[in-house]
């Protein structure tokens, strides 16, 4: 059986995974909302998935739904108890590759950071029990460095680390609903 560390480290794996890489779809449902800290575009988001925590977690401890998930587009390896590495490319092509690194922070807790590829990212993600009983939350908050016309050309390309994480929490909570 799974650890419930190892559990939360897999789900991390695939919010990280699928946030680095991917044609991002550029569509705007509302105005972008990134704001610059510290040199970093921040952007935080959540959603609400109908199952509750543990099914949440529990997802992802079927490695066979988690390479389904994750479009076979990625490997993960596990460097300790707490870290995971995380190896992606592009599922659409041109030769791009990300390396991120996860570390499971606590219960229900991990954080990620990218180590080679084209966007310097950073992240965080949180479970927590939505409110009356509706399900879990998944709050998560990116970080990322880019220059205001590498910004911009992003956004225009669909290639935008904000569109792409919003994509992501929706992917996830499909998956999960959905199982």
């Amino acid at each position: 059986m799974t650890s419930r560390g190892t559990r939360w480290a897999l789900a991390g794996a695939a919010v990280a995974a699928a946030v680095g890489v991917g044609r991002m779809v550029a569509r705007r449902r509302r105005p972008l909302q990134a704001e610059r800290a510290d040199g970093w575009y921040v952007v935080q988001r959540g959603i609400t998935v109908d199952r509750p925590m543990d099914a949440v977690i529990g997802f992802w401890t079927d490695r066979e739904r988690l390479d389904r998930a994750l479009a076979e587009w990625a490997t993960l390896e596990q460097l300790d108890d707490n870290r995971w590495r995380c190896v992606a490319s592009d599922p659409a092509g041109g030769g791009t590759e990300w390396r991120a690194e996860l570390t499971v922070d606590g219960p229900g807790r991990l954080s990620w950071r990218v180590i080679e590829g084209p966007v310097v990212q950073q992240g965080q993600a949180e479970l927590v029990p939505a409110p009356q009983d509706r399900g879990t939350e998944i709050r998560a908050e990116l970080r990322w460095r880019s220059n205001p016309v590498r910004r911009a050309l992003g956004r225009t390309t669909g290639h935008d680390p904000e569109v792409g994480l919003r994509d992501t929490l929706r992917r996830i909570k499909s998956l999960v609903e959905a199982a």
